[in-house]
């Protein structure tokens, strides 16, 4: 049995006062992302983080939205990981929210996937503003959540689709801009070339990484939000 004996001290001693010797009673291992929130800013990534596609890796990443994780327990070291993104460090009410189960065992290295994960995608920029929903297939997000003593093995894996990212193509002209021109200029400019989608067999898609990265924690907590909860349009 292990409890703090300071009520014994200060019965024997009562001279000296409290006694103190129960250690760091805080929580350890997976514990300490329980209950929190956190934010990996992939924004402001410089564009060496990111190394998928090969050729435009930097672009591509540069829309990546920030994304937001809330831990909570489930049985044993089980987790599950809300996952949704932010536009300026707040949640965006216009994505949906995904849930995923992780394993905090070999804490504080942990892995997660979601099979497709809703990925709304608003550029701002005012020569080129776009809004996009897209989805990004089996993202693979490893050791991305803080607790480790450098960002080496962490990583963000996605295969995503240019049938729904084409309008982001601010290369080309407005009335240019379709999922076959956007994979024809990638191939023009030495591009790695859009692959066959597993999910629906079309000719669009580009694998996404990036690596070296860390999320911070996050003072708000997740809104769980189902599709069927937010409005259309949404602002």
């Amino acid at each position: 049995m292990t409890q703090c004996r300071v009520w014994q001290f200060a019965l024997l001693l009562p001279a000296f006062g409290t006694l103190v010797g129960c250690g760091d009673s805080g929580p350890s291992g997976s514990a300490k992302w329980v209950g929190k929130t956190f934010l990996l800013d992939t924004p402001a990534l410089s564009p060496q983080h990111w190394t998928k596609p090969k050729g435009a890796a930097g672009d591509v990443g540069s829309f990546v939205p920030q994304l937001l994780f809330g831990v909570a327990a489930g049985t044993g070291s089980d987790l599950t990981i809300t996952m949704t993104t932010a536009q300026t460090s707040v949640q965006d009410m216009c994505n949906p929210t995904t849930d995923v189960p992780a394993s905090g065992a070999d804490y504080p290295n942990i892995q997660f996937t979601a099979t497709t994960f809703p990925m709304r995608i608003v550029v701002t920029n005012p020569d080129y503003p776009a809004t996009v929903a897209g989805t990004a297939h089996d993202m693979t997000l490893k050791n991305v959540l803080p607790g480790r003593s450098d960002t080496a093995g962490s990583e963000l894996d996605a295969t995503v689709d240019f049938a729904e990212l084409y309008p982001l193509a601010h290369a080309l002209s407005v009335d240019q801009r379709t999922p076959d021109n956007v994979c024809k200029l990638f191939a023009d400019n030495g591009v790695q070339p859009c692959e066959t989608c597993a999910f629906n067999n079309q000719p669009y898609c580009e694998t996404l990484q990036g690596v070296q990265m860390v999320a911070s924690e996050f003072p708000t907590p997740i809104t769980k939000l189902s599709v069927s909860d937010i409005p259309v349009p949404c602002p």
